[in-house]
């Protein structure tokens, strides 16, 4: 792999990471609070939303296995790198059980 590709790579698996800790604390700052009345939404924005966030989920665990090849000229990023996906994966996750409402 190339050092170009390599950096967007990483480039990449950062910005996924961080926009899925940042929208499940979106997720988790606006939930509703006990005896709250919540308005339903569309099945359309429903559908919409769980696609969405079951793609980056789906990008999040690409990205770690792909992560030996992104690092392989920079070995010391290994473990920063699989701690940060970790975590944006943990997050996806946690938003798409509230999409399901498992959570």
């Amino acid at each position: 792999m190339s050092e170009a590709q390599a950096k967007q790579e990483r480039m990449g698996a950062t910005v996924m990471s961080g926009a899925s800790v940042f929208i499940a604390a979106m997720e988790y700052l606006g939930r509703p609070g006990p005896g709250e009345i919540v308005e339903a939404e569309p099945d359309w924005y429903v559908t919409f939303n769980l696609v969405l966030h079951g793609a980056i989920l789906v990008l999040l665990l690409f990205a770690l296995l792909r992560l030996p090849r992104m690092t392989a000229d920079r070995p010391g990023l290994r473990l920063p790198f699989t701690v940060m996906i970790l975590v944006g994966t943990v997050a996806a996750a946690y938003v798409v059980g509230r999409d399901l409402g498992l959570v």
